[in-house]
């Protein structure tokens, strides 16, 4: 039988007693607890009855549910909060070259955060710690990496507490384990290895949005449509038959210019509306069977349309039952684009539209959801200012080009071909990127 000795002072200041907690420090005698260098401070929620600002302003909130690369942050997708908020929450301001930590839901997630636009100011949302270093003689990049080590998220997986939401408190931040810290100038040649690594896996990105980005325009050329747009709109009173508003919508945001625009275009080809060419298949479900794949909004890739998997289960009161080969169509926020079309059985976000496509190709028709065309379409029906979604009557509404099956086989084995040389850049990257950290966590781990 094995014995693993654990000296009192250990268990006293990391107030556990279980082995496994110990089992990836025991016997490194220059491991330290990471308040030794840093000082930890936590953000703060929105209080209640106040909300984001329906305008985009000089401040910004952070969360994580915005951030769809933590290599490369994208303060464009922030939410937006007014100044007198700020003056509330201006305590939990954070700034460039200060680290994130998330706290709850996905634990352990940590970042550098960098590059906040001239202008603004950001406050960090109380689901995540800011960490600071306590003086010059420690890169915030260098604990970054520290803390995505592997020997340091095991123990910060040890210390969640696993509640609805799973979370881990900022006194055990504190009190994690982590190697001694080297002289600056070691610390400067491992965050330059890993920077080094880091803008090669960007590049490929890069390289692969750049296909991904194509998709549209090969689209638009294969159904003879024209993608030069009239943006000289004047503001003038707009006239429509009365045979158009009969059972209709009255709003002009219906026959918007840009809108109408578009539509006129499909319609210069064999076309339909969605309505025509799906079934409605959702089943709201209160209760979700334990190893069942539920689909948030979070889930879907917008650059792709693919699945990602979550680290953590979310825990949900109500679903929407799909099957493999229906179309999730996102009634929040479609500029997002996160239309997905299911490779498998599941549950998802009651947002979401789940149908089957019926006499048009399913590949295709998800294809052409996530268009320009459509978004053109959508753009001015959006309700709501903080959470914008399409009316179910609108999305039937929809107008579909739909050409031959022959053309719609043709268009989705093109497009297919470039996601799949789109996602093998992306694995790539992401392969250089993890072979990095493995080398890097062999030189502070020794």
């Amino acid at each position: 039988m094995k014995v693993t000795s654990i000296h009192i002072s250990d268990t006293i200041d990391s107030q556990r007693i279980d082995v496994a907690y110990f089992n990836n420090t025991i016997g490194k005698k220059d491991y330290v607890t990471l308040s030794k260098y840093v000082t930890i401070k936590g953000g703060k929620r929105i209080p209640k009855g106040r909300t984001f600002s329906s305008e985009q302003t000089d401040y910004l909130y952070l969360r994580l549910s915005e951030i769809t690369d933590f290599e490369r942050i994208d303060f464009e997708g922030f939410k937006h909060i007014d100044e007198e908020l700020f003056d509330v929450l201006k305590r939990y301001e954070i700034h460039n070259n200060q680290i994130v930590f998330s706290i709850a839901g996905t634990i352990g997630k940590v970042f550098v955060l960098k590059d906040i636009p001239k202008g603004k100011r950001v406050i960090l949302t109380e689901n995540c710690a800011m960490i600071q270093p306590k003086d010059g003689s420690i890169l915030p990049d260098y604990i970054s990496i520290l803390l995505n080590s592997n020997v340091v998220q095991k123990q910060i997986g040890q210390n969640r507490v696993q509640t609805t939401i799973p979370k881990i408190g900022l006194d055990r931040i504190a009190k994690l384990k982590v190697p001694k810290v080297p002289p600056i100038d070691v610390q400067q040649r491992i965050v330059e290895i890993y920077s080094k690594a880091q803008q090669t896996r960007l590049d490929k990105f890069k390289e692969a949005k750049e296909l991904l980005d194509g998709i549209d325009n090969y689209l638009l050329k294969m159904l003879g449509i024209d993608k030069k747009r009239n943006t000289n709109y004047k503001k003038q009173p707009i006239f429509r038959g009365i045979s158009l508003l009969l059972g209709g919508r009255l709003d002009p945001q219906q026959f918007h210019p840009e809108r109408m625009e578009v539509v006129d275009k499909i319609k210069k080809g064999n076309w339909c509306r969605l309505k025509d060419v799906r079934n409605d298949v959702k089943t709201i479900s209160n209760k979700i069977s334990s190893g069942e794949i539920y689909i948030g909004m979070e889930n879907i890739d917008s650059c792709t349309g693919d699945y990602v998997e979550s680290k953590e289960k979310e825990i949900v009161s109500s679903a929407a039952r799909f099957k493999k080969g229906d179309i999730l169509l996102p009634k929040l926020r479609p500029y997002l684009n996160k239309v997905h079309r299911a490779q498998f059985d599941g549950f998802c976000s009651t947002e979401f539209h789940v149908f089957e496509a019926h006499d048009i190709d399913p590949d295709y028709l998800t294809i052409v959801l996530r268009s320009s065309l459509i978004l053109a379409q959508t753009k001015h029906l959006m309700t709501g200012n903080t959470l914008p979604r399409l009316q179910t009557t609108d999305v039937e509404e929809l107008v579909i080009p739909n050409p031959d099956v022959s053309q719609q086989v043709e268009i989705v084995k093109y497009i297919h071909g470039i996601k799949d040389k789109a996602k093998q850049l992306q694995k790539e990257g992401d392969a250089l990127l993890e072979e990095t950290k493995q080398e890097i966590e062999k030189m502070i781990i020794g």
